[in-house]
């Protein structure tokens, strides 16, 4: 039940998945009710805390962090620290305070060597070699509200793609909607960021919209067996992968391809999204012979004439969906009888009618061609480093190398991430990006430390979601739901506008204070925090405290910036200056008593100032 009417959500908005014009017109309440887009970041009622000169800045400037006079590349760069887990991961996350002992994330970065080379050599290997995840482990083990992680595909496709009895809609969408919550549980609490980052990626770059039939059934199966085990592999037993999959078959319309009528569509993505490009390497109509050469000898792209026999290679790798006396396990199926056995010509190479074979040989040729070495790369370097690449951009050259040099080597990803992450490029580039609304939540609640586990209400087959899902969901970027097969974008611009980023904001503000989840805690006691710190609660104490914890000891927040924090607490706390206390009750650490409001409209500010938006 939520007690802070500025920001509540009319029931009809939280009971639809879908934003419609009454969830537009909540929106238009929301911000004009508000009065000022800072109080409503920060989740303080109007009438409790007036608006500020902080509040009136948030809502006046800097909406991105590109339109702050220092962003861009070549800006004024933080710590090594922080820019790593700014773009390697989804935050920098701060000493556990239920955890004596515990070191933040920029601490244990700086303890890994004497200089910052050596500590991003060692992290990396950390991050590359991955072990056990005890915060994420521990939320799933035995908890029965997580039911499909352990399925297997056939149990996937028995017991929820073909699953008839009561309840179907929920039981169908189960797998999707606990991978969701997954990625969210991951992001926020997984040690291993990079992983997680890097899976991300990949489920962009070969994505799957988990809305769809089969996918949100068998999307579990998607990650677990084909996108995971490759992170730090080899991209072409990954691409093998994806293309035998149910998730990608059904997606992508392949279940349907057979002779003597292809279907084109996978075929073209499998070209133009997930190895050549469909820029710089694709040449249009023109005929095949007319296509230039490239460094290696061989026709530099694809032409349209490259598509169509794609596909009519493709005919008859499908899936065993029961169609035509074939096996129900959604498994991968090739049925020779819908396949073209004629020879097939695809960028310059004759394939002859050998079925799974010609399959095998069109990936393996596609896997190391100049073209998908340029183009995965560019889109590593932007996803990694920055939006200010291009294919012949020289760190994308030099992973290229690399790339295409180990395309069969089982360590082949290891040694492109190596190559961009410690290039120069990396070292001097910053808020060239920004955060997309997934990466703002994510990055607020690990500054938040919040102890939350992410999952459906309950263990029953209608299991409903948590409050946050339904504002989460408007903010455009819920994981495993973008319908294009390009997945979400990457570039700043697309993210810049208001809708994505007042989304963002109001479902931290509503999960700092309550997640609505099926386990306690359901919110963060900040008030009860600030006191444990053994600090004086005076205005300049409280500020340095928290601006410490979330940006890191001796953060780059403007003295500007900092005098508005401190008068923000001096004003609300109605101290008699800024090293004198607070003059509210600071022991009544209750969910919605005023110096709680206090604690958790300071602690939002700072972790969604306009700086911490950029990565």
């Amino acid at each position: 039940m939520e007690r802070d009417t500025m920001n509540s959500t009319p029931s009809s908005t939280q009971d639809s998945p879908r934003p419609d014009a009454a969830g537009a017109d909540s929106r238009r309440r929301f911000l004009l009710g508000s009065g000022t887009l800072g109080l409503a970041v920060a989740g303080i009622g109007a009438g409790l805390i007036p608006i500020t000169a902080l509040a009136e800045q948030v809502r006046l400037t800097s909406l991105w962090p590109a339109r702050l006079p220092s962003a861009g590349r070549g800006a004024a760069l933080p710590s090594l620290a922080y820019r790593v887990y700014s773009k390697l991961a989804f935050g920098p996350r701060p000493a556990n305070p239920a955890n004596p002992g515990d070191v933040d994330d920029l601490t244990w970065f700086q303890g890994l060597g004497t200089s910052d080379a050596q500590r991003l050599d060692a992290w990396l290997n950390e991050q590359m070699s991955p072990g056990p995840d005890p915060a994420v482990d521990a939320r799933l083990s035995a908890n029965p509200h997580w039911r499909t992680l352990g399925q297997s595909l056939q149990q996937l496709w028995t017991e929820h793609h073909r699953y008839s009895g009561p309840d179907g809609w929920p039981m169908r969408n189960r797998p999707y909607w606990e991978m969701q919550m997954l990625a969210l549980t991951r992001m926020v609490h997984s040690r291993w960021q990079l992983r997680e980052v890097l899976a991300d990626f990949w489920h962009n770059h070969f994505n799957v919209d988990g809305g769809e039939e089969v996918v949100r059934s068998t999307l579990t199966s998607y990650d677990r067996d084909v996108i995971r085990p490759q992170i730090f592999g080899n991209f072409r037993v990954m691409l093998e992968g994806v293309v035998k999959h149910a998730a990608m078959m059904y997606y992508l319309d392949n279940r349907r391809n057979s002779t003597p009528n292809p279907n084109e569509n996978y075929a073209r993505e499998l070209l133009e999204l997930h190895t050549l490009g469909a820029v710089e390497n694709y040449y249009g109509f023109v005929p095949p012979g007319q296509v230039p050469t490239n460094v290696d000898g061989e026709p530099a792209g694809y032409v349209e004439a490259d598509v169509l026999e794609t596909a009519r290679l493709l005919t008859g790798f499908g899936v065993a969906d029961g169609d035509d006396s074939a096996p129900d396990t959604g498994a991968f199926l090739f049925r020779s009888d819908w396949h073209d056995w004629t020879s097939k010509t695809i960028l310059g190479r004759t394939y002859p009618g050998t079925g799974e074979q010609e399959l095998s040989d069109l990936l393996d040729d596609l896997a190391r061609h100049r073209g998908t070495a340029e183009y995965v790369c560019w889109k590593l370097a932007v996803r990694l480093i920055g939006d200010g690449f291009s294919a012949s951009s020289p760190v994308v050259q030099a992973a290229a190398d690399l790339f295409q040099a180990g395309w069969d080597q089982p360590d082949q990803l290891q040694q492109v991430y190596r190559a961009l992450i410690l290039s120069s490029e990396f070292q001097s580039t910053w808020s060239d990006k920004v955060k997309r609304p997934t990466e703002i939540i994510a990055s607020a609640l690990r500054a938040a430390n919040a102890p939350y586990d992410f999952e459906l209400n309950s263990a029953a087959d209608n299991a409903g979601f948590p409050g946050f899902y339904w504002t989460w969901r408007l903010t455009g970027q819920l994981p495993f739901n973008c319908e294009p097969p390009t997945g979400y974008p990457e570039d700043a611009a697309f993210w810049k506008g208001s809708g994505p980023l007042v989304m963002s904001w109001r479902t931290v503000t509503r999960m700092l204070r309550d997640v609505a989840s099926a386990n306690a805690p359901t919110w963060i006691n900040f008030a009860e925090r600030t006191n444990a710190a053994g600090i004086a609660l005076t205005p300049d104490a409280i500020a340095d405290y928290w601006l410490n914890r979330i940006q890191g000891a001796g953060h780059a927040t403007s003295a500007a910036k900092r005098a508005e924090l401190v008068a923000f607490l001096r004003e609300q706390g109605n101290a008699a200056g800024n090293d004198q206390p607070l003059a509210i009750d600071t022991s009544n650490t209750a969910e919605w008593s005023t110096y709680q409001h206090l604690m958790r409209g300071l602690f939002t500010l700072i972790a969604l100032l306009p700086e911490r938006m950029a990565r």
